[in-house]
């Protein structure tokens, strides 16, 4: 299957930097939503994002094209947050914060123009305390079992899209996968 990207990259290795601005444009707010998940904080999502397309811009001709355009940024974006995590010294606690959560710097922001979908009360009152429960769930899993958790069921990355993110073998995120997963209902049984 042809990337959908692939057009924009042939023209930004042509020397186009409208063409990068318009994979910047299709791909931002993924970014954004996947860093906004790893940091738990707006403004360090925001240089996050900011910094995986400055990586992306400077290190387009080397990519070969192996793998689809988004698998590759999303490798960026996950080794940002996790660099930024370290820079934290704390990889294991960073905090996850929903995208439903309003945002602490006011109306108009980055997170509040890609938080989910409007949605009526009472699918919000009937939801709340569950998402709650699993945010918080989620939030005390080992990193690795996050990270595998927010590509598969957040992203929807595939099992071989998600080996090439993480540079893993397809069966060590398969078993990976399993492990978080078993985690979960682990620590979700006893609320639930």
């Amino acid at each position: 299957m042809r990337d959908p990207d692939q057009e924009a990259l042939e023209a930004c290795r042509r020397g186009d930097r409208g063409a990068f601005d318009v994979l910047v444009e299709r791909h931002h707010r993924r970014v954004f939503r996947l860093s906004m998940r790893f940091l738990g904080d707006e403004e360090a999502a925001l240089d996050a994002s900011q910094e995986t397309f400055l990586k992306a811009w400077k290190a387009l001709a080397r990519f070969q094209g192996g793998s689809r355009f988004t698998t590759w940024l999303t490798r960026i974006a996950i080794n940002q947050c996790r660099n930024e995590l370290r820079r934290r010294g704390t990889l294991k606690h960073g905090r996850l914060r929903s995208l439903d959560e309003p945002s602490r710097s006011g109306e108009g922001s980055q997170a509040d123009q890609v938080s989910a979908p409007e949605r009526g009360a009472w699918e919000d009152a009937q939801g709340r305390e569950l998402r709650e429960l699993f945010e918080g769930v989620l939030q005390g899993l080992d990193p690795t079992d996050r990270e595998v958790l927010l590509l598969k069921e957040v992203e929807g990355l595939s099992y071989e899209a998600m080996a090439e993110v993480l540079d893993l073998p397809v069966g060590t995120v398969r078993s990976r996968l399993h492990r978080a997963r078993a985690e979960l209902r682990r620590r979700i049984a006893p609320v639930l």
